[in-house]
């Protein structure tokens, strides 16, 4: 979908974090409804993940410079199955016994920079990692 205001993002219920200017670790939603700051409230969202599975909307907050980068996505079924796509998952920092996941888009490309010789080519397709979207926590295994 791309970028957006802050005060775009659908009001739904979301599993993800946000964390505060005000505050020294991150708020954590388990499919929650979440109250975003507006463009110019402090404190302010220095970095956030939320995802609402119904609806398959991630969106990916930072606060860079003054002002929000919000990237939206739309996460279909068909995006999890795609062989083209790739499911990751991230330790947490400060978010107890909870992963990251995020799925991972990667598209050929065209590399017009690589180095040019009779057996690679300029142009020839590159697979590259386009987008890394959060699809929300997967629980931490239980350790014996």
């Amino acid at each position: 979908m791309g970028r957006i205001s802050i005060n775009k993002i659908e009001k739904l219920s979301y599993e993800g974090y946000l964390w505060m200017s005000d505050q020294e670790e991150p708020t954590v939603y388990n499919n929650e409804f979440v109250t975003l700051p507006k463009d110019s409230d402090n404190p302010f969202v220095i970095e956030g993940q939320l995802f609402n599975k119904a609806e398959g909307l991630s969106y990916s907050i930072k606060y860079v410079d003054g002002q929000y980068i919000v990237q939206e996505y739309t996460v279909t079924e068909a995006d999890k199955e795609s062989p083209d796509n790739e499911p990751k998952t991230y330790e947490s920092n400060r978010m107890g016994n909870r992963k990251l996941m995020f799925l991972r888009y990667w598209e050929e490309i065209p590399d017009e920079d690589n180095y040019s010789d009779s057996n690679n080519p300029k142009g020839l397709p590159v697979l590259t990692q386009t987008k890394n979207v959060f699809i929300g926590f997967k629980e931490k295994e239980d350790s014996l």
